[in-house]
């Protein structure tokens, strides 16, 4: 396999941007609006117990057993995308309104803010980033004749999917992070508002805005191209962050703290 630095590059900028964005966008918060660190780990938490417990080992589970079913049909693969979009809003935006209920009492938009950088962050670094930099470890081992202990069957698959690589496309993880933080940030704030303002319906919205995104970022990047699917999703991060914005400028001082 042929080493190009500039794919190296790109995945390690991509690494850092989902290894390391997440602790630099939770110092700035923390610098200048004053958030507590307890409410990031507070979202890490709640990302840590109702995604990777609660949901990735039936999911994986499923996943595998429907697999060459799915590869036979385009309707059903679809389908079970839409599937796996609607469980993952279902089961984080649940798990931020238990976190409200139950674990963070301050009503404090700021610290609303941080337990969403906490929860995209945790996932971020967790999911994404350390795959990243285990690609990163892979392309220049195995351009290099480094012998690992993979079999031989993957080893050649994995080895075509790291040739495929371009400089362009290996930067696409590092993108996707940053869409998916701020939606992550802006989805909390949602959240927030059933305690601020006494109405669920922002729970379902939340809900809907989390499936949607994953839908749609997940549909065209099947049957557009990657760089189509992160367009996208840079125009829902946008509306996210003007919706943080806005209401982090509305509403600076919280009332007192309630039960929800």
């Amino acid at each position: 396999m042929e080493f190009h630095p500039a794919v190296a590059v790109s995945l390690g900028v991509s690494a850092a941007v989902a290894l390391l964005g997440p602790v630099v966008l939770a110092l700035l918060a923390w610098r200048r609006l004053h958030t507590r660190w307890l409410a990031w780990l507070a979202g890490a938490g709640t990302f840590f117990v109702f995604q990777l417990v609660l949901r990735v080992p039936w999911v994986a589970a499923l996943s595998a057993a429907l697999g060459p079913t799915l590869k036979g049909s385009t309707a059903l693969s679809t389908a079970y995308i839409v599937f796996l979009s609607f469980t993952a809003g279902l089961f984080e935006e649940t798990g931020r309104w238990v976190a409200y209920r139950f674990v963070w009492k301050d009503r404090a938009a700021k610290n609303a803010l941080m337990l969403g950088l906490g929860h995209g962050g945790f996932e971020s670094m967790v999911l994404v980033g350390l795959s990243i930099a285990g690609s990163l470890f892979l392309y220049v081992a195995l351009s290099h004749g480094v012998e690992l202990p993979i079999p031989e069957a993957a080893l050649g698959e994995l080895e075509k999917q790291l040739s495929a690589l371009t400089p362009l496309n290996a930067l696409a993880g590092g993108v996707e992070r940053l869409s998916a933080m701020a939606m992550h940030a802006g989805c909390s704030l949602l959240v927030f508002q059933v305690f601020r303002r006494g109405q669920l319906r922002w729970l379902w919205l939340s809900m809907g805005v989390h499936t949607t995104m994953n839908i749609v970022g997940v549909l065209l990047a099947k049957h557009a191209g990657v760089w189509i699917s992160e367009g996208t999703m840079a125009l829902f991060a946008a509306a996210a962050i003007a919706w943080t914005v806005r209401l982090l400028r509305a509403d600076p001082e919280p009332p007192p703290a309630q039960a929800g």
